[in-house]
């Protein structure tokens, strides 16, 4: 029950801090602050960035077996990420947002991987 906590609470920050992010990048380009070429690239580094982070928590929490928690926390992430588009997209399923999923949940693995081995024991 505490590593479902864990998974919940850092899934609930991560999808916040991708969301409010998001939201800023999007006004700023609103207001001609930020060109498209940066946003274009801004917005999957960001989302990466997050889920790196979340997942490095949670692997530095983990007592072993870091991808398996990297795994995990990944598989959540995307689930979310899953629902929100079948509920608000229609063409949700191609090649390009497969081959993007499966870099999200590399990242969250390495991200895992990353903070078991850098717990201080």
């Amino acid at each position: 029950m505490k590593k479902l906590e864990t998974y919940l609470k850092n899934l609930i920050i991560s999808l916040v801090s991708i969301f409010l992010s998001l939201l800023i990048i999007s006004t700023l380009y609103y207001f001609d602050l930020l060109s498209n070429n940066v946003v274009n690239y801004l917005r999957p580094l960001i989302i990466m960035l997050n889920i790196f982070i979340g997942s490095y928590i949670v692997g530095k929490k983990a007592e072993k077996k870091g991808y398996l928690e990297g795994l995990k926390y990944g598989s959540l992430i995307l689930g979310s990420f899953l629902l929100i588009a079948l509920f608000f997209f229609r063409n949700f399923l191609r090649l390009r947002f497969i081959l993007y999923d499966i870099i999200l949940l590399a990242i969250a693995v390495l991200g895992s991987m990353i903070g078991i081995n850098r717990k201080k024991n």
